[in-house]
C-alpha cells in the first residue's frame, strides 16, 4: 500500500511540474486580468435566488410552510403577520422596561440598536455633546429633558439641530414603524391641524429668529415646514407674511411648504391659486433661491385642485417648461401629479400616458417623496378602468417588476388594489384561458380576490360555453371556500347558476355528485351560520331552489326533504318572504317524480299548498296517474289538495 501511494504521488508531483513549465513559458501579454467588481453584501444571495424558480403554490416566505399554519384568507395573512412581529414588538418592550436586566455585552463592537435607551433624571449629567446624540438618534422626550437639564446652555446649531427635529415630530416621540406594522396599516386620511404648541419650540423659534439673517431663515424654514406637515396653514403663512416683511429669504424647502399649503386653501376660483403659486415662485427666484424638482411637484398638485380644464392645460404646460429651463429630472411624484391630470381628459390623454411609461422605462427609479408611492396604483387604474388597455396595463406591470421597483408598492392596501385592476383588466381583454394562466400565479401566492373580482370571473365564465365553463369551477369553488367568500350571496348565485343552468350535466354525468356536493357544503355553511347567530341568515329563493335542484340530481332525496321541510317550518327562512321561483318547484317536481320518490313529492306538494300557490291540484292528478300510489299514500296526497280537487283533477285526465 505504500509503495502505491508513493507511485500516485510520483505522478501527481510530475504533472503539477509540467503545469508550472507551461505556465513560465507563457508570455505576459496573455494573461489578462480581469478588473475588479464591486460587489453589494448581499449580491451572493441574489445570485442564488435567480436559480431558484418561484413556486406559486408556496405561501410568502413571511409565513411557515405548513399546511396548518399557511394563512387562507386576507384576515389570516395580516394576523399571522402581525402576530409573528408581535413576538419581536414584546421582546424590545421587555428589553426596555427592565433595562436594568440587560447590561451584559454581548456584542463587539456594540449593537446600540439592541441596547436599552439610556434614561435621564435631574440627577443626571448631561452635555452638548449628549444632546447632539440624542437629537441624531431622533430620541425625542430624552431631547426634552436633556434640553430643560441644560436650561438652554448650548450653541446656535445645536439649538437650530433641536428645533427642527421638534418640529419635525412637533415634539411627539418618534414612532419606529415596523415591517410587517407598516405593511398593513390603514392608510390615514388627512387630519386638520394636529400642530400642537409646546413651550420649548415657542422659546427656541423666538431665540433663533432674532439672530442673524441666516439663522432666522433656517429658524423660519424649519417652522414653516413643520407647519405645513402637520396641517396648521394659518399660523404657516403668519411666519411666512413676518418673514418676507423682513426680507428673510427662507430655503427651497420652505417655500415648497407653503406652495403644498395652497391646495389646502379650497379657492373658489383658480386664478386665486395659481397667483398664489405665481406669487411664492417669484419671491423665490427674487431672493435668489433655485427651485428643485419638489418646488414643481408641489405647483403640480395645486394644478390637480383646478376646476377648469384649460388652465389646468395652461398650467401644466408652464410648470413642464419650467422644469426643462431647470434642467430637473422628475420625480415619480411629477408622473404621478400628470397622471392625475391627465386622468381628467379621457381617451384623449392615452398618448401621453403611454408616453410617461415609455420614459420611465430605462431610468432607475428612487423614492424622494411619500407621494411617489401612489403612481404604480394610479397608472393601473388608468390602464385598467380608463383606458381598459391590455397593452398599457402590461407596460405598467413590467414597469413595476423592474429592479426595485416594487418597494413602490408600500402597503397592503396599494397592493390590493393594484392587483384587483390588474386582474380586472386581463379578464376583460383576453381569453378566459389566458386570464386564468394569471389568475393561478397570483392567487393565492401574491394576492387574494375581493369578491367582486370573483364575482366578476363567475360572470365572466357565463358567457363561455358549458365545456369551458365546467374545468373552471372546481378551482373558483375551492377558493371560495378557503377565501371566506361563502356569505356573500351574489357569489354563491352566480356559482349556484352555473352549476344548475349554465352547466347543467347529463343525467348519468359524475358532475352532478360533484355539484351536490358543492350545493350541501353551501347549505351546511348556512345552517353552521344560523346556528352561531341569534337572527338567523336569510338567503335568496334563488339560492334555496339551486340548492335543492343540484341535491336531487345527486340522488341526495333526503337532504332535499330536509330543507323543503325547514321552508314549510320557517316560511320566513328565505330574504323578503319569498317563495321558491315556478320554474325551480316545477324543474323539481319533475325530477322527483321521475325517480318516483313519494316522500319528496308530498313534501314538495306540502309546501305548493303552504303558500296557496298555483298548479297543486294539477301536480296532485299527475302523481295519481304516473305513480302506483298505496291506500294511505292516495288519502296523505287527498289531505294535501283536497278529496274534490283531486277527484276532480282524475276525472279530467279520465
Amino acid at each position: 500500500m505504500n509503495s502505491l501511494s508513493r507511485i500516485v504521488r510520483g505522478k501527481l508531483y510530475q504533472e503539477l511540474i509540467v503545469r508550472l513549465q507551461s505556465t513560465t513559458t507563457t508570455s505576459a501579454s496573455d494573461i489578462q486580468i480581469p478588473n475588479r467588481i464591486e460587489r453589494g453584501p448581499t449580491d451572493i444571495l441574489k445570485a442564488l435566488e435567480s436559480t431558484i424558480s418561484r413556486d406559486y403554490t408556496a405561501p410568502h416566505y413571511k409565513f411557515h410552510d405548513d399546511p396548518f399554519l399557511i394563512p387562507q384568507s386576507k384576515v389570516h395573512n395580516r394576523s399571522y403577520a402581525l402576530a409573528k412581529e408581535s413576538g419581536r414588538r414584546t421582546a424590545m418592550w421587555v428589553r426596555q422596561e427592565h433595562c436594568d436586566l440587560f447590561q451584559h455585552k454581548v456584542a463587539d463592537p456594540e449593537i446600540k440598536a439592541f441596547v436599552p435607551l439610556p434614561i435621564y433624571t435631574e440627577e443626571s449629567k448631561v452635555t452638548e455633546e449628549t444632546l447632539l446624540y440624542e437629537i441624531s438618534n431622533g430620541n425625542i422626550a430624552n431631547c426634552i429633558t436633556i434640553y430643560d437639564l441644560l436650561k438652554g446652555e448650548m450653541t446656535i446649531p445645536t439649538k437650530q439641530a433641536l428645533l427642527e427635529l421638534l418640529c419635525f415630530y412637533n415634539n411627539s416621540e418618534r414612532i419606529d414603524e415596523w415591517l410587517e406594522t407598516r405593511w398593513y396599516k390603514l392608510d390615514q386620511k388627512r387630519k386638520k391641524n394636529t400642530w400642537i404648541s409646546y413651550s420649548q419650540i415657542d422659546v427656541l423659534f423666538e431665540f433663533l429668529k432674532e439672530q442673524e439673517p441666516k439663522i432666522a431663515a433656517a429658524a423660519y424654514t424649519a417652522m414653516i415646514c413643520g407647519l405645513a406637515k402637520h396641517f396648521s396653514p394659518e399660523r404657516a403663512w403668519h411666519l411666512y407674511d413676518e418673514s418676507q416683511g423682513k426680507n428673510i429669504p427662507l430655503s427651497a424647502d420652505g417655500y415648497n411648504a407653503m406652495i403644498s399649503l395652497v391646495s389646502m386653501l379650497r379657492q373658489e376660483q383658480d386664478f386665486k391659486s395659481k397667483s398664489l403659486v405665481t406669487d411664492i415662485y417669484k419671491a423665490m427666484i427674487t431672493n435668489g433661491i433655485t427651485p428643485n424638482i419638489h418646488t414643481f411637484n408641489a405647483a403640480l398638485n395645486v394644478v390637480t385642485t383646478l376646476k377648469t380644464n384649460q388652465v389646468v392645460l395652461n398650467f401644466t404646460r408652464k410648470i413642464l417648461a419650467d422644469i426643462t429651463k431647470f434642467k430637473l429630472k422628475p420625480s415619480l411624484t411629477t408622473y404621478y401629479y400628470l397622471l392625475r391630470i391627465l386622468s381628467r381628459f379621457g381617451d384623449a390623454s392615452y398618448n401621453s400616458f403611454i408616453q410617461i411609461l415609455t420614459c420611465l422605462k430605462n431610468e432607475t427609479i428612487t423614492i424622494q417623496n411619500e407621494k411617489d408611492l401612489n403612481f404604480f396604483v394610479v397608472a393601473m387604474e388608468m390602464a385598467s378602468q380608463q383606458f381598459c388597455d391590455r397593452q398599457a396595463g402590461e407596460m405598467v406591470n413590467e414597469l413595476l417588476l423592474t429592479g426595485e421597483n416594487y418597494k413602490f408598492i408600500n402597503n397592503n392596501i396599494r397592493e390590493h388594489i393594484y392587483y384587483r385592476m390588474y386582474l380586472e383588466l386581463i379578464l376583460a381583454t383576453e381569453e378566459f384561458e389566458t386570464f386564468f394562466k394569471l389568475y393561478s400565479k397570483l392567487v393565492p401566492h401574491v394576492t387574494i380576490p375581493e369578491p367582486a373580482v370573483m364575482n366578476a370571473i363567475l360572470e365572466a365564465l357565463k358567457l363561455h360555453p358549458a365545456q369551458t365553463a365546467t374545468q373552471y369551477i372546481p378551482k373558483l369553488w375551492s377558493h371560495m371556500i378557503v377565501f371566506g367568500h361563502l356569505n356573500r350571496e351574489e357569489l354563491l348565485e352566480n356559482i349556484l347558476h352555473l352549476m344548475s343552468v349554465h352547466c347543467k350535466p347529463v343525467s348519468d354525468s359524475p358532475l352532478n355528485a360533484q355539484f351536490a356536493e358543492m350545493a350541501l357544503t353551501i347549505w351546511d355553511h348556512v345552517q353552521t351560520q344560523n346556528s352561531k347567530r341569534l337572527q338567523h341568515v336569510l338567503v335568496s329563493n334563488t339560492v334555496i331552489g339551486d340548492i335543492i335542484l343540484l341535491l336531487l340530481r345527486g340522488n341526495n332525496f333526503t337532504k332535499t326533504i330536509e330543507i323543503i321541510s325547514l321552508l314549510v317550518r320557517s316560511p320566513y327562512f328565505i330574504k323578503n318572504g319569498q317563495i321558491i321561483t315556478t320554474e325551480h318547484i316545477n324543474e323539481i317536481f319533475e325530477l322527483c317524480l321521475a325517480q318516483a320518490y313519494v316522500p319528496a313529492i308530498f313534501t314538495l306538494l306540502e309546501y305548493v299548498t303552504f303558500h296557496s300557490l298555483e298548479g297543486a291540484g294539477e301536480m296532485a292528478g299527475k302523481i295519481y296517474k304516473t305513480l302506483s300510489l298505496t291506500p294511505n299514500q292516495e288519502n296523505i296526497l287527498a289531505s294535501l289538495v283536497g278529496n274534490e280537487v283531486l277527484q276532480l283533477q282524475i276525472s279530467d285526465e279520465n
